[in-house]
């Protein structure tokens, strides 16, 4: 019988880690299941539309700094896959990077459609189906007498000889998890955005302002870089 690797989640993550495993067992069928109508939908957004695909900061132990809660557990995978790694990837199917001043790094096109399209094509042609609409809503590990994971989603149960969790920050997906024994540490905020309601703003969502600062009143804490406003804030 033919393996089944089930990917639960349609962002970069799920998308990157669904070639990849298609690539490493081109004998094995790979699904991603998404639980919206549509798949790379943050990637889209990102950046301005513009998708910061990654960073130039080249050296492994540099990298995993600016991840305080997994500096130590991040220098692993860091070593294996870095910086220069994704570049060579999307370079090879056709989406070469350019580093802006700030060290982000954009697609040369300045369009996030061009990563979306790459990921959605290179997954095309490793043989990964993609099944929208599809949330799933428990996880069954291997039991006595069954040998597979029961995935189970909206409109189907489908068994899996591996299951790969790439959903970001959907406290429903960590329920799942908690409920095979996985420890989930608390979230804090690290990438969102400003709900501000202010009549001088209205009107202006898609515009983007190229170097802006931001500070908190009463402390020392400022930020500076691009910003984007919103139909809900900044």
């Amino acid at each position: 019988m033919k393996k089944r690797i089930i990917i639960i989640g349609g962002g970069a993550a799920g998308f990157f880690g669904a070639i990849r495993c298609a690539e490493l067992s081109p004998e094995a069928e790979v699904i991603i299941l998404e639980a919206g109508k549509d798949v790379l939908s943050k990637v889209k957004i990102s950046g301005g539309g513009r998708c910061n695909v990654t960073h130039a900061c080249f050296v492994p132990k540099d990298l995993s700094k600016n991840y305080p809660r997994g500096e130590r557990e991040l220098i692993g995978p860091f070593n294996r896959f870095c910086t220069g790694d994704t570049i060579e990837w999307f370079e090879k199917r056709g989406v070469p990077t350019k580093i802006e001043a700030d060290g982000r790094m954009f697609p040369a096109t300045n369009k996030s459609q061009s990563i979306v399209d790459c990921l959605q094509e290179s997954a095309h042609k490793a043989g990964v189906k993609v099944l929208l609409q599809q949330r799933v809503h428990q996880l069954e590990p291997p039991a006595e007498g069954r040998a597979h994971w029961l995935v189970h989603a909206k409109t189907h149960s489908y068994p899996a000889d591996a299951v790969l969790m790439a959903t970001g920050s959907s406290p429903a997906a960590w329920k799942l998890l908690a409920g095979l024994g996985h420890q989930i540490v608390d979230p804090v905020p690290s990438l969102f955005t400003f709900n501000i309601k202010d009549p001088r703003i209205e009107g202006l969502p898609g515009i983007s302002v190229p170097k802006a600062e931001i500070k908190v009143q009463g402390s020392k804490l400022s930020a500076a870089g691009p910003l984007l406003i919103t139909h809900w804030g900044m």
